[in-house]
């Protein structure tokens, strides 16, 4: 690869992390903000519809629509090329496939964002449940498409697990520059990873869930989900934790974007915070 287009594909990266952490920010926020004032937490269509109401929002939201598509183009093209030496043995095609299959989510969240600056600003599905049991109810016309929405609930599941795994091993800290900013907030990092690995362990057994006993209702998106972490006992204190995480996760983004290291792109002298 050329020195010119690794910058443009590490210049992508950095911009869809960015874009990213925007997303997750106001996800995490409004559901800090439903926890201790009221309201209803929102999904990523929720959080991209918020954004598209505030002043110059759909240039903002454009903005974020160009690095989400951005992020999307750096996962396929990482998934392909093996940027990130994750091998061609079981775990790691597995791991390609999931950076392949990210890709695809966050293009989806683009034309999300687009559908809403071209309709002026509107979502009748901001809250991100009703579009998740949308898509559930129209794969579960058939059988085949039951059995997708399982699988997209048990590879939900999965992700959730791998973030798990990833906060405790703190794996990230191999891809990660060693700087102060880094150290300091490492804890905050390793916090995100662990909320958000929550939060879509709720999402991914809801939506196997919805396939297994053929009620799309039950699917669920991070919103719906937030809300009912609120509806149960010590709900609010609930909201308030993943709201944190889900703010805690946005600041992972933003670290990513500014200080990620890509392996085959990297100069072999960067020393990284694991050491």
């Amino acid at each position: 690869m050329t020195d010119n287009k690794a910058t443009m594909l590490q210049g992508a990266m950095r911009a869809g992390y960015a874009a990213r952490g925007v997303v997750y920010l106001i996800i995490g926020a409004l559901a800090l903000y439903a926890a201790f004032a009221g309201g209803q937490a929102e999904g990523s269509s929720g959080a991209l519809t918020f954004l598209s109401r505030q002043p110059f929002g759909a240039v903002l939201l454009g903005i974020v629509a160009a690095g989400l598509f951005a992020y999307a183009l750096w996962r396929f093209v990482d998934a392909a090329m093996d940027l990130e030496n994750e091998g061609s043995d079981g775990e790691g095609v597995g791991s390609r496939i999931g950076q392949a299959l990210s890709g695809a989510t966050h293009v989806v969240l683009g034309i999300s964002a687009i559908t809403i600056i071209t309709s002026g600003g509107s979502s009748s599905k901001s809250g991100g449940g009703g579009s998740t049991e949308d898509w559930t109810a129209q794969l579960m016309q058939s059988e085949i498409g039951r059995v997708a929405v399982i699988v997209a609930g048990v590879v939900t599941l999965g992700v959730g697990v791998y973030l798990f795994i990833k906060a405790y091993r703190e794996k990230w800290k191999e891809k990660m520059r060693n700087t102060q900013t880094t150290e300091r907030l490492a804890p905050v990092v390793k916090y995100g990873l662990f909320a958000h690995g929550a939060v879509l362990l709720l999402v991914g057994g809801l939506i196997a869930w919805a396939g297994l006993s053929a009620e799309p209702q039950k699917a669920a998106g991070i919103g719906e989900a937030l809300r009912i972490l609120e509806n149960q006992p010590f709900g609010r204190a609930l909201l308030g934790l993943a709201g944190a995480g889900l703010v805690a996760f946005s600041a992972y983004c933003f670290v990513q974007a500014a200080y990620r290291i890509v392996p085959k792109l990297a100069s072999g002298d960067l020393r990284t915070l694991a050491g």
